[in-house]
């Protein structure tokens, strides 16, 4: 159920979730921890779908290139 919800809502469900998290925190310490932490997790995510992307572009050109030679 918490799935589903989650993703009918998409971002703005986790980044309400990331906003209670960072309140509930004790002090700016924390909060800047936090935040430091959840930073690193979405540009370790960023740089996945990068890779992605680019095996995607290298096996587009390789098509085209064999394309061209046909």
């Amino acid at each position: 159920m918490a799935r589903a919800c989650y993703q009918e809502r998409g971002e703005a469900y986790e980044a309400d979730i990331c906003q209670r998290e960072l309140a509930a925190l004790p002090d700016d310490a924390a909060r800047i921890c936090f935040l430091k932490r959840h930073r690193r997790r979405l540009m370790e995510s960023l740089h996945a779908a990068q890779e992605k992307l680019s095996c995607i572009d290298y096996m587009i050109y390789e098509l085209e290139q064999r394309q061209k030679k046909a």
